[in-house]
């Protein structure tokens, strides 16, 4: 079963903000009609750019990963629930200020430094990764603060709150025994470097090249999330790669044999699908075996906080709508 945390990191990373400059003269006008303001949240603005775009990636990450058809039908429904999320992201932001959350240069110089220090890279180094992937230090350092923001708030005014019983537990796994020992399923980590459509043979050798050149680096001792900061193309990037957990078949099937073939920790090759180039990790493994009564319990009450957790989440950004002055233009 996914966490709470799990799914709290893939919903920011399809709430993701994207910036793009607007052209003069008559090209302004019709980009005006491309980036037209489709939500205001408290006075702040979402465009349509911005959500088309965070739609057509989580569409591609679904025909990847799931064999998802992408027309238009489903890019429309795609942008209608992606905009309440971003509307949401919207008021969770609003809300870490409000509280004051705030965390100062100094801790954002400890996290990148971090950054830095897992990756074995001096500053100068650091910079050009960062470059290779059109961010600036200043971009990324902003980046970094939000998502560091986006938790503590998170952390403060729900999972803080949150407790569970022992006869919740008890409860619970006399409900649900049979989820507690079912088939094999595993939790993986990817990095993806998208092969844009219509590639010459050449771009996808310089794509598998740097597939290559990456995975080189996970096998020199370099920390797989932050190379996933630093190189996935895949919406689930700012999740740290993190896909969740799966049972054997729900993954195209290059993947799975790999996935289910490792040992935690363990790294694939560079596998090769129509989504582009992809480097599997195994976060955890759950063998169909029966648990321990201490595995159990704790397993079943992670499930219980979570399932809380979202809970009380939808309640809590319920209220926050109804306090919010909202208009959605879509």
């Amino acid at each position: 079963m996914r966490s709470f945390g799990s799914r709290l990191r893939v919903a920011a990373m399809l709430l993701a903000a994207m910036t793009m400059a607007l052209p003069s003269g008559t090209a302004a006008a019709a980009a005006e009609m491309v980036d037209r303001i489709v939500a205001v949240v408290n006075g702040d603005i979402i465009v349509l750019s911005e959500l088309r775009q965070i739609s057509r990636n989580y569409l591609d990450r679904m025909s990847d990963q799931f064999k998802v058809a992408g027309g238009d039908e489903q890019l429309r429904e795609a942008e209608r629930r992606i905009l309440d999320q971003l509307i949401d992201e919207k008021l969770v932001n609003q809300e870490a200020d409000r509280l004051a959350i705030t965390f100062s240069e100094r801790e954002v110089d400890m996290a990148v430094k971090d950054m830095q220090n897992r990756n074995k890279l001096n500053d100068a180094q650091f910079a050009a990764a960062l470059a290779e992937e059109g961010l600036t230090m200043p971009k990324y350092r902003e980046q970094l603060k939000s998502q560091m923001k986006k938790v503590r708030v998170i952390d403060q005014e729900i999972k803080s709150r949150i407790q569970v019983s022992k006869e919740e537990v008890d409860a619970y796994y006399e409900k649900h025994a049979d989820d507690f020992n079912a088939e094999p399923e595993v939790r993986i980590q990817q990095i993806r470097l998208i092969i844009p459509p219509e590639s010459s043979a050449g771009e996808v050798s310089r794509i598998q090249a740097q597939a290559e050149s990456i995975l080189a680096k996970i096998k020199g001792g370099e920390d797989f999330t932050s190379l996933v900061g630093l190189y996935s193309q895949d919406p689930t990037a700012q999740a740290g790669g993190d896909m969740g957990t799966f049972k054997r078949g729900e993954l195209l099937p290059a993947i799975d044999e790999y996935a289910f073939s490792m040992k935690p920790g363990e790294v694939s090759p560079v596998i090769r699908t129509e989504g582009g180039f992809h480097i599997v990790k195994v976060v955890g493994r759950r063998e169909p075996t029966a648990l321990s009564d201490e595995e159990r319990r704790a397993e079943v009450k992670d499930v219980i906080f979570s399932e809380k957790a979202e809970e009380d989440f939808k309640v809590w950004i319920e209220k926050l709508r109804k306090k919010a002055y909202i208009e959605v233009h879509l």
